[in-house]
């Protein structure tokens, strides 16, 4: 099972044909696309989805002139709604069961606004350690001298905090001394800020994880696309009780 995480950049626009391109070559069987805008936006890139076999989409919408994160598959999922609900803009953080596995796909906002995100984020996953669960997205936050080229980032803990709880940043784990980055500045600083956090046994099982930058160096978006294999599993416990 092939995963895509990418920022499509203010809903996709005028870019929908060649965002569509890439999501067809990559040939994934389920999207989390980010930055995805509420109104008009939304409704083309949901029936574009559709059209292009991903028939089963997430509900969640976000306000007309914001954004957030939109899930989307071939198979049929179980959406389960924001992480919280009292964040000011809770379609950042969405919930869905694909199986037995519990993903959340997630789009930070920037600065210290996405304090709060990460305090929910990390206090829910804790309960998922002992499951197959999965926060994958646009986390908006990077290492400092490893994901970026210097100190900027003050919300890095966070993934420090997600590793403290038995998550895995795969990339990261995979590629210690990797220096890769998914978005670049308009200075031309670059940042790793997309990222997979596994629970250990999904961890042990996944396949491969890489980023594809074709797509960001044709400006079709500002983000690069996160590809992750999982394996298919039987069913099985899903996560600890909680969560």
């Amino acid at each position: 099972m092939r995963l895509l995480a990418w920022n499509i950049r203010q809903g996709g626009g005028s870019r929908l044909a060649g965002i569509m391109d890439a999501i067809t070559r990559h040939d994934a069987d389920v999207l989390i696309l980010s930055e995805y805008r509420g109104g008009d936006s939304a409704e083309r890139l949901r029936a574009a989805l559709k059209a292009s076999g991903y028939r089963y989409v997430s509900r969640l919408v976000p306000p007309p002139r914001c954004t957030g994160v939109l899930i989307a598959a071939r198979r049929r999922f179980v959406e389960r709604g924001p992480v919280c609900a009292s964040v000011e803009e809770p379609w950042r953080l969405l919930d869905v069961d694909l199986g037995v596995l519990r993903l959340t796909g997630v789009y930070m906002p920037n600065l210290q606004k996405k304090v709060p995100y990460w305090q929910s984020l990390v206090d829910v996953f804790a309960t998922r350690v002992s499951g197959d669960a999965l926060a994958i997205g646009d986390f908006n936050t990077c290492r400092a001298f490893v994901d970026e080229p210097g100190a900027i980032d003050t919300t890095a803990h966070f993934m420090d905090s997600m590793d403290a709880i038995g998550f895995r940043d795969l990339w990261r784990h995979r590629y210690p001394d990797g220096r890769e980055f998914s978005w670049y500045s308009h200075r031309g600083n670059g940042f790793r800020i997309d990222h997979a956090f596994l629970s250990p046994s999904l961890a042990a099982r996944a396949g491969a994880i890489r980023y594809s930058h074709d797509e960001r160096r044709a400006g079709v978006s500002d983000h690069s696309i996160l590809l992750l294999d999982l394996p298919r599993r039987r069913r099985a416990a899903r996560y600890g009780q909680g969560g």
